[in-house]
Order: structure tokens, then sequence, then C-alpha cells
């Protein structure tokens, strides 16, 4: 059966979560790829653990770096300078803009900050408005993270009749606060809804992309301790 590839907002810091690290590093074999995260962007020059973590991974798994535009309210040079620093810090060419804005007068922004990434040699270029733009939106990257949401929503998602057309190459859902047993057919669900990647998790909010789903072995166990009488 047909599976989205896993794609993986990764917003932990290798000093404070050096397991979680180990399982990325685990998975990178059926990785598609994973936003890293330092601080909200880049972090500074003398963070002394990112930039040795990302050069372990980076040969094994195509990592983005995190850039957020604040709905559009970002400057454009403010962005190209985070940009620039994923690239000098941390080797990286490839870039995820968080925080994107969907709405049909933000498209000449949007198209400002893609121009910016492409003009700074970015190669692979995703972006996440959490929802489906328009399809000139989607037109500026490779990929759009067009769901970000709980799983209870999740299950009444749909896509708009245009986005048919659109291959699964370039769409990606996000699914927070899943029950764990439920947590792998997200993957059957969002081939089935035209998303060439996704990603599913048991966290929830205020940050759901904090580190692993739980283990399916953890998840087991507490299930067998659940029913022992």
């Amino acid at each position: 059966m047909r599976e989205a590839r896993r794609a993986i907002p990764w917003y932990v810091h290798p000093a404070e979560a050096p397991r979680e690290w180990a399982w990325l590093g685990s998975r990178r074999r059926k990785l598609a790829f994973a936003v890293v995260n330092v601080h909200n962007g880049p972090g500074r020059d003398d963070d002394a653990y990112y930039p040795a973590a990302v050069a372990e991974l980076r040969p094994h798994a195509r990592l983005l770096g995190y850039v957020p535009v604040d709905y559009g309210n970002r400057p454009v040079a403010d962005v190209a300078r985070d940009i620039e620093s994923w690239q000098r810090i941390y080797g990286l060419e490839a870039i995820m803009l968080d925080e994107l804005p969907s709405v049909p007068e933000s498209l000449g922004r949007c198209a400002q900050y893609a121009a910016a990434a492409r003009a700074a040699g970015i190669t692979f270029l995703a972006a996440n408005p959490g929802r489906f733009p328009s399809p000139a939106h989607l037109s500026l990257f490779d990929v759009t993270a067009v769901f970000e949401g709980t799983a209870e929503n999740y299950a009444d998602f749909t896509q708009p009749a245009w986005a048919h057309r659109v291959p699964p190459s370039q769409l990606w859902h996000l699914v927070y606060d899943c029950d764990p047993e439920e947590i792998d057919a997200v993957y059957t669900a969002a081939a089935k809804r035209g998303a060439g990647y996704a990603f599913a998790t048991d966290r929830s909010l205020p940050n759901p992309w904090l580190g692993a789903p739980t283990p399916v072995s953890t998840r087991l166990a507490s299930k067998r301790r659940a029913v022992r009488p």
C-alpha cells in the first residue's frame, strides 16, 4: 500500500535531546527530509553543538534550514541573512520558509522571499503556510505544507478540486496530537489525499515538533500495562 514519505520538522537542540538526535540518525534511510531549527532560525555562529550534529547527519539525509517569515511581515533582507547563515555555518543548501502567508494578496511578497532564496543558490525550497494557498503560491516552492493540525481535524481534511492536478511531490501534510496507534495510518491517508510527504506524531501543542513520536515498542508496552489485571 502506497505511503507518503517521512518529512520531519525537527526543532530540538542536540545538547538538550541527544537521544532524539540519535533516533533521527537511525531513521535517515527512510527520511525524505528534516527541517532543523536552532532558535527560530539558524541561531548564533558560536553554538557549540548544532553545527557538529548537522555535519554528522548531512551526508546521509536532506536537511532544511528553518527560516520564519512572520506571515509576510519580515523584511526580505532579514530572511536572506538567515538563509546565508544556514549556508555559511551549516553548509545547507535547502531551506523551509515557515509562517508563510497564503491569502491571494500575499503572492508578491512570497515571490520575493522565494526569489531571494533562489538567488542565494538554494536548491530545494519548502514552505509552510499550514493550509492550501493558491496554485501560484505552490509554484514558487519545491514542496509546501498544505495541512498542519490535529489528527481530529485531519480526519475531515480534503484538498481543493484543482489540487488533484498538483504532483504529490509538491504537497506535505503535518499531523499532530495523533492516537499513538494511528500514527502509521496517517502516511497511507496522506498518500490517498494526494501528498507525497507527511509527518505524524502523538505530541501536542504548544510545539509538537520537539522530537520523535512515541516509539512503537513503548506504545505496545504501555498498552500491555494498561490491560494487565
